[in-house]
């Protein structure tokens, strides 16, 4: 019994290493975030997409955000940035609230594995107006294949403490379009 008690704080400590970050963020600066997520939402085609440009049955949905300081400066010293998993995007979550999409045969697209609200995904680190930022966003899979989707999907983003920003993003996407981004 000596032995089983002895690893109690041991198990402890270990549970809380593992333990979710602490929120560090006032609502001011989650409602600024989401202000800025939500301001530069794009629907662009899936890497595949892109480079065979044929009827698809995936697009991606993307925001930015410009990174702090510190970030930058990590990058520029190291070539990377070690996520600590404290970052403000890393709190973003994002719910699907409506949409309505169909393709050029005029056919209702509906969206697979809807799995509600969920983390958005971290994007590749990309410049923008001379300012190095992080990439967020989701890949989203539909039930039926187009070479053009058009329609709209209303996103809410969402921080902790109940702070929430809502966007419409129309759909306005052909297989043959670039990549929006800047430098490709």
């Amino acid at each position: 019994m000596k032995k089983l008690l002895s690893l109690v704080p041991l198990v402890a400590l270990v549970c809380q290493v593992q333990a979710a970050p602490r929120y560090p963020y006032s609502a001011t600066e989650a409602k600024t975030f989401l202000e800025h997520l939500a301001a530069h939402v794009m629907i662009i085609n899936s890497d595949l997409t892109l480079r065979k440009k044929t009827a698809a049955n995936a697009f991606d949905l993307l925001t930015h955000y410009p990174l702090p300081k510190d970030q930058v400066n990590e990058y520029k010293r190291n070539g990377h940035i070690v996520n600590k998993n404290d970052d403000i995007a890393d709190f973003a979550t994002y719910r699907i609230k409506d949409y309505a999409l169909t393709n050029e045969k005029n056919e209702t697209l509906r969206i697979e594995d809807d799995a509600g609200d969920s983390s958005l995904e971290d994007f590749a680190l990309w410049t923008y107006d001379n300012v190095l930022s992080g990439q967020l966003g989701l890949s989203l899979k539909l039930d039926k294949r187009f070479e053009r989707v058009k329609g709209h999907m209303t996103m809410v983003f969402e921080m902790p403490g109940k702070v929430t920003r809502e966007v419409r993003v129309p759909v306005n996407l052909s297989i043959k379009d670039e990549d929006p981004r800047p430098g490709i």
